[in-house]
């Protein structure tokens, strides 16, 4: 299991514990042991798991963000979990526990294995639970099937409800037998009993009750995320950053960046930036983002860009997920850069939108429901003017559409995409029908609710799958990403706030934009528009058009893509798309062409999963 878990080139100290009916190990890997890091590091011999006072054995995958009297991130778990007991001790026992980690501990009293997770998943933990058998856990899926215990076989219908962007039930991985411990939950397994609970979750009853002044809010939130940004700083080495055009990865970027100053350390970013076609460059988020390394000049700035096109469009995929693992992506291009440089962390923005930074989506229908009469009029007025668009657009997107009942809202929905190709409908109609038989089903609209959508935002599976997915992808470089925007208590407060301070002068995403006015640069605050990371991806799919045909005969001949997908359908979307001598003409019109960007969001999504299925499975 460890030797499966180790990537080519990487040399972790590996620290191991076996005794009756327990095995335990964990992986360090520290930047000297990254391949083109100097000097490489030899790996240290096997060394012991930490012990706590009363026998527990504890293997961690931990990164704790608050003061612990001196202890190791490793000894504040243990004293955490000896000082409740071991076996769980009722929920809340880790509610002290500020940070990422997932973590078993064996406690030889009882013969007891405890497992535990953070509350929004940062750190993964796959398990494999054969009751009178076996129980088997590991940070990365291909840890237990390479223990043998499992057989490494795909869930088809997982598989394709992470492609629709679902939620997939009982925590399941796309692998059968292999599913996830649920973030903020614990499970204790003997050989007589499993016990589960969980230690941490967002409280619906404190949500939406925290009714201090707007500008009370914006000055408790820029220190909540200053503090975060803060305690996830490592005290020595190159740290890495996302650098987008938005709101939030800028936001981490300076605070960041003001952090390490002080130290003599300077941030590396990565910003994506587009490649140009012909006399064309789409702008993307690039100028955006610019505006943050002109503020920050010492920010070492490193442009993220595509790769070989074709090798971007179906790359080579992660064994364990459907995403890739090819220097030809930007995204894993960025960990395998970073970590080369020797960072060891990686800093990412992810879960601004859902907590911090929530745009406050059903805000005014719920002032109509509420009575608010007055408030409703003034900001419909104000959002219809900083969104340059009529009242009756804005009542119509802003406050009817979350009215509707769900089935009027849904044969809505299924109306419009037969008229506007939704990106949803355009992922559906690539799936073979008789391969959706046990795909989760669309969630639910929007309530006419905000304080409910919050919730229901920060309580998705969604959210909580894409750390894990930059977990997955770190492993293969030794790089750890840290997510300050879903730190406990950035997320606690965003929730608590009324659904007035989010939508407010007809600006959204308010509490944010006034919390980072001094950290961000004007440009940013102002910004309305949310740019697509990658710009250039509709013209990458484009130009690339002739070459994915000539795919398509290989793939054609695998039986499982065959069986997920409809290659046909594919091979009409591709058809349909400009020649490639149109797109040099034209680049400029159709690369700011809605249909074509829309279509091109979703071509290289499917793209990707077939590459997985036709590589792994």
């Amino acid at each position: 299991m460890v030797a499966a878990m180790v990537e080519p080139g990487l040399t972790p100290a590996v620290a191991r514990f076996a005794e009756g009916p327990i095995a335990l190990a964990t992986l360090d890997f520290a930047p000297g042991s990254l391949p083109g890091s100097a000097p490489p590091r030899v790996a240290p011999p096997a060394t012991d798991l930490p012990r706590g006072a009363r026998g527990l054995v504890l293997a961690a995958d931990a990164r704790l963000y608050e003061g612990a009297d001196g202890r190791t991130d490793e000894a504040t778990v243990l004293h955490a979990l000896e000082r409740r007991g071991g076996d769980g001790g009722g929920d809340g026992w880790l509610g002290g526990i500020f940070g990422d980690f997932a973590l078993a501990a064996w406690d030889p009293r009882d013969q007891t294995l405890l497992c535990a997770r953070d509350g929004m998943g940062v750190r993964p933990l796959f398990i494999n639970d054969q009751p009178g058998r076996i129980f088997a856990f590991a940070s990365l899926p291909r840890g237990l099937h390479a223990s043998g215990l499992v057989p490494r076989e795909l869930d088809e219908a997982a598989l394709l409800s992470t492609l629709l962007m679902r939620e997939t039930p009982n925590d399941r991985s796309v692998f059968r037998g292999v599913e996830r411990l649920a973030p903020g939950t614990w499970l204790a397994v003997s050989a007589r009993r499993r016990k589960s609970g969980q230690h941490w979750q967002l409280s619906p009853a404190t949500a939406g009750q925290n009714h201090c002044r707007p500008e009370e809010a914006a000055e408790e939130m820029a220190a909540l995320v200053t503090q975060a940004v803060r305690v996830r700083l490592p005290a020595t080495g190159p740290v890495a950053t996302h650098l987008s055009g938005g709101l939030d990865s800028p936001s981490v970027t300076v605070l960041a960046a003001r952090g390490l100053r002080a130290t003599g350390r300077s941030l590396l970013a990565y910003p994506f930036l587009p490649t140009q076609h012909g006399d064309y460059a789409p702008d993307g988020e690039g100028k955006l983002a610019q505006t943050v390394l002109d503020q920050e000049p010492d920010i070492v700035s490193i442009p993220a860009r595509i790769g070989p096109p074709l090798d971007f469009l179906l790359p080579r995929m992660d064994c364990d997920q459907p995403l890739p693992f090819d220097p030809a992506d930007p995204d894993a291009w960025v960990c395998i850069d970073a970590a080369a440089r020797g960072a060891g962390v990686l800093f990412s923005g992810w879960g601004g939108d859902q907590g911090a930074s929530f745009n406050g989506r059903g805000a005014l229908a719920e002032a109509l429901l509420a009575g608010r009469w007055w408030m409703l009029a003034r900001e419909i007025r104000a959002r219809s003017l900083a969104m340059g668009c009529a009242m009756s657009a804005t009542l119509r997107g802003d406050v009817l559409s979350y009215l509707l009942p769900e089935a009027v809202q849904t044969v809505a929905r299924r109306l419009r995409s037969r008229v506007l190709d939704s990106p949803q409908m355009i992922l559906t109609r690539l799936l073979r029908h008789e391969a959706m038989d046990g795909v989760t089903p669309p969630p639910p609209p929007m309530a006419p609710d905000a304080v409910a959508n919050h919730l229901s935002l920060l309580s998705s599976q969604v959210l909580k799958r894409r750390p894990e997915h930059w977990a997955l992808t770190g492993a293969r470089t030794g790089i750890a990403a840290t997510f300050p925007l879903l730190d406990r208590r950035v997320i606690e407060f965003a929730l608590s706030l009324p659904s007035t301070m989010f939508l407010r002068g007809g600006v959204s995403r308010r509490v944010y934009r006034d919390a980072m006015i001094g950290i961000l640069p004007n440009k940013i605050l102002e910004n309305r528009v949310k740019e697509i990371p990658i710009s250039e991806t509709s013209l990458v799919v484009a130009l690339q058009r002739d070459a994915l045909l000539c795919r398509l005969p290989d793939l054609r001949e695998h039986p499982r893509v065959n069986a997920l997908f409809n290659l046909d359908a594919l091979e009409q979307r591709l058809r349909a798309l400009p020649a490639p001598e149109e797109i040099s003409r034209r680049a400029g019109e159709l690369g700011d062409s809605p249909a074509l960007k829309k279509l091109s969001l979703m071509l290289p999504r499917v793209l990707r999963f077939i590459a997985y299925v036709q590589q792994h499975h």
